[in-house]
């Protein structure tokens, strides 16, 4: 099947383009400090007798006395609970355990500080000792008086709304393309409507010139119970910042990096190549000669992996932006197709093919040229989205919402829904891993469970025609 559909990419490069500074928000709460150790340098703390700092990992409370505050038995240690009702309460003395009088804020402050209990007792030596301005102590004992209550709700969460996050381009080059994925996301939420008595209401948050910054401190905030429809940095700071928060985003980080919370509608760079791999081999009526220009790494792996599937050959491997290499008349025998990997510079090899003649072919991902940047029909070119309907006998309709918008907020309703009218974000990852072949409108159905996270693997393999348009060659695809 082959259509002419005029498109643009702009949609795709809103997805991928996600990029810079963000308004100010809110310094640590009493949760993060409590279930996260803070931010990477805003608490201070050490172990008794060390001036070494310890990291927000090995400082959280949670991590000793549970996210309830409840307290845990671990390795035949019992670690107590640290609710603010237990806290104050006396203890009485009991069999290899000493009583103490109840805490009140001062004597509490200073068993953080110094390692003595209210009895004036020293703490275990595992108990971190913490320095915490009056704020953070306050904010602390603020969480511990509702720990593991009712009252203890998600951030995001209120009695009548749930509050969602995205991180988009609002201002500078893609400020158009931002602005459209807001109005899509806030339309279908509103077409939402209340679940559970609910409201939804989006927080959306300009990338400005550092996305992960600002997706940092839209984590730490603690405003939204998700994000949808943005680009998770891969920062291994940001990916701790938002390890509780479930993300649903377009399209997977490359090489991929695993996490709880975390769901992808689109298909990952390696599968769109293995697509256009695919693509090439269908077109060749021999076994496929193909030269590879590109870095090596995960995607390279996957073009390799996928040609060999296919009975195909790499004739020729450059590392370099160098058609004229991979095209070298000492290759025996020339390749049939030069497929260039992300982060090439296309355009360049574009022109190379525009003045080299020949019926060999030039592929690549879709994202790495301009609209109306290439004619020639020589050109293949992946994606994992088109902004109008796949199946629609009429593709060159443009929809009212951009499709990553549609999807993502999709999904995230659904699950939603499924969550019940108790609302925890590790209640909305466990529902979305229940999400199976879920029709989003504008996606292939997505399919999620526990440890898989991609919802989806299909790509679209096109070239552009001599009339400005681009033909669409076949359908949605996986790899073979």
């Amino acid at each position: 099947m082959r259509r002419t559909v005029l498109i643009g990419f702009s949609a795709l490069a809103a997805t991928a383009a996600l990029a810079a500074s963000a308004a100010e928000l809110s310094a640590t709460s009493g949760r993060r400090i409590f279930r996260f150790g803070g931010e990477a340098s805003d608490v201070i703390a050490t172990f008794a007798g060390s001036s070494a700092l310890l990291r927000p990992g090995v400082r959280r409370c949670a991590a000793c006395h549970g996210a309830d505050g409840t307290g845990v038995r671990e390795g035949g240690v019992t670690i107590p609970p640290i609710t603010w009702r237990v806290l104050t309460a006396p203890r009485e003395a009991s069999a290899g355990r000493a009583g103490r009088p109840g805490y009140d804020e001062t004597t509490l402050r200073r068993a953080l500080a110094g390692g003595i209990d209210s009895a004036g007792v020293p703490l275990a030596a595992g108990m971190p000792r913490f320095q915490l301005t009056p704020a953070q102590a306050t904010a602390l004992f603020d969480h511990l008086r509702i720990v593991g209550s009712e009252r203890d709700l998600d951030p995001g969460v209120a009695d009548d709304e749930i509050r969602v996050g995205t991180v988009l381009p609002l201002s500078g080059t893609h400020a158009a393309s931002g602005q459209a994925m807001r109005a899509g996301i806030e339309a279908a939420l509103e077409s939402a409507g209340a679940i559970y008595g609910r409201r939804l209401r989006l927080v959306a948050v300009d990338a400005g010139d550092n996305a992960a910054a600002a997706l940092a401190r839209l984590a730490a905030s603690d405003q939204v119970f998700a994000l949808v429809a943005s680009v998770l940095a891969g920062e291994a700071d940001t990916i701790a910042m938002t390890d509780d928060l479930p993300i649903i985003g377009p399209v997977a980080p490359t090489p991929a990096r695993p996490a709880v919370t975390q769901f992808y509608l689109l298909a990952p760079l390696e599968d769109q190549m293995r697509v256009l791999v695919d693509e090439l081999a269908s077109e060749t009526p021999h076994g496929l000669r193909l030269a590879v220009i590109g870095p090596d790494g995960s995607v390279a792996d996957a073009v390799a992996d996928q040609a060999t599937r296919n009975g195909a050959i790499i004739v020729r491997r450059v590392l370099a932006d160098d058609g004229a290499a991979a095209l070298a008349q000492a290759i025996e025998p020339a390749p049939d197709a030069v497929l260039a990997l992300p982060g090439v510079d296309l355009r360049r090899l574009v022109a190379e093919l525009d003045s080299r003649p020949g019926d060999w072919l030039l592929a690549g991902p879709a994202e790495a040229l301009a609209p109306g940047a290439a004619s020639n029909e020589r050109l293949r070119l992946v994606l994992p989205l088109l902004p109008g309907d796949p199946h629609s006998r009429d593709a060159s309709t443009t929809p009212t919402m951009p499709p990553a918008a549609v999807a993502a907020t999709a999904v995230l309703v659904e699950g939603l829904k499924r969550m019940g009218a108790r609302a925890t974000r590790a209640g909305l990852v466990a529902a979305i891993e229940t999400v199976r072949d879920f029709p989003t409108g504008v996606l292939p159905p997505v399919s999620f469970a526990r440890g898989q996270h991609g919802g989806n693997r299909a790509s679209v393999v096109i070239r552009p025609d001599r009339s400005g348009g681009i033909v669409v060659l076949g359908d949605w695809r996986a790899p073979r």
